[in-house]
């Protein structure tokens, strides 16, 4: 019996760490298991163990794991993993919970995110709406399949609304949480990859609509390079002080080998591990993410900052992704 109130006791200071500090652990998982506050305290008190369901519902609500309770260093880790299906509704749900992991982070004071970027992050993406556009019908075309889709040459039409709100959503909430990112010269590579090659299997046959797509992402670029001068996501109002420096950049001269992300509430960690082109792998596994952040570490040590210092490293970088832009641009438009 002690053995199980200690591990309860382990599982409970971790919720503790992830709930927003202003929600009381009594009332989440009164909220959350949907029983008494007098259940929900024996609970905490150790009086009552959960049972096996309700620690389930508790670690897929928060992002938690159940590996490392007894042994923080065990070598299994246990992922989140959510089981995309081809259709619309299936994105819609993706997009759902990518914005309630963000506005979990974003709920904690203490917040901050490190970020590699291989490919360009997931919310500039979804922030800017004819990448928006492109990029969720190339997800939803080529990664997921979906039978609607399958017949059609790319049109952002073809997205409904409602995406392009929770899209713009997503990014004005990740705006609001500490960053620090590592990019590389390389990073836009794939998005140009992707557009050139919709454009020759003929999925892109409108030449208005890759302009479209061009100019925002140079307006996707120069967002960035005024975010990077002023240490702040935040550029179209006075920021908060939680906002004044929450951004910074590195150029990594490390090649980086995938997406990544991992956040730090506090003292508790949480990875999420990019896998196959737009699906995340999520784990709180102690020994998995103390690893994950002295690796993040480590490769802020050997990189460049660019963000409100380093101006002529910064016009560089920006200038090298631009040029690969233009190219990109020149091939497809021939101009």
């Amino acid at each position: 019996m002690t053995d199980n109130i200690d591990l309860q006791r382990v599982f409970l200071d971790r919720l503790q760490k992830v709930i927003p500090k202003d929600q009381l652990l009594a009332s989440v998982l009164t909220d959350t298991l949907s029983i008494s506050v007098d259940a929900a305290y024996r609970r905490i008190k150790g009086k009552t163990n959960f049972s096996l369901e309700e620690a389930l519902v508790l670690a897929r609500s928060y992002n938690l794991s159940l590996d490392g309770l007894t042994d923080p260093k065990q070598q299994n880790a246990h992922f989140s993993f959510q089981d995309l299906q081809a259709n619309f509704e299936s994105f819609e749900e993706y997009l759902d919970l990518l914005l309630a992991n963000l506005q979990r982070l974003e709920a904690n004071e203490d917040t901050q995110l490190y970020y590699s970027c291989l490919d360009i992050p997931i919310f500039f993406n979804l922030g800017h709406p004819q990448i928006a556009a492109f990029k969720m019908f190339y997800w939803m075309h080529s990664v997921l399949e979906v039978e609607e889709l399958q017949t059609k040459v790319f049109e952002p039409d073809l997205i409904p609304e409602r995406f392009f709100k929770k899209g713009q959503e997503i990014y004005d909430t990740y705006c609001r949480i500490p960053s620090i990112e590592l990019w590389t010269t390389n990073t836009l590579n794939s998005t140009l990859r992707q557009i050139e090659f919709y454009n020759n299997a003929g999925h892109i046959r409108s030449r208005e609509i890759n302009e479209l797509i061009f100019d925002d992402l140079q307006e996707m670029l120069n967002r960035i390079s005024l975010m990077a001068e002023r240490g702040s996501k935040i550029i179209n109002r006075v920021p908060t002080e939680k906002e004044r420096d929450n951004y910074k950049l590195y150029e990594s001269d490390i090649e980086l080998t995938g997406n990544g992300a991992l956040a730090l509430v506090g003292d508790h960690k949480i990875s999420f591990i990019g896998h196959l082109t737009f699906h995340t792998l999520t784990s709180d596994h102690p020994a998995l993410n103390e690893k994950t952040l002295l690796w993040y570490q480590r490769l802020v040590r050997k990189a460049n900052l660019i963000s409100s210092v380093s101006a002529k490293n910064r016009y560089q970088f920006i200038s090298q992704l631009e040029a690969d832009l233009n190219k990109t641009k020149a091939r497809i438009l021939g101009s």
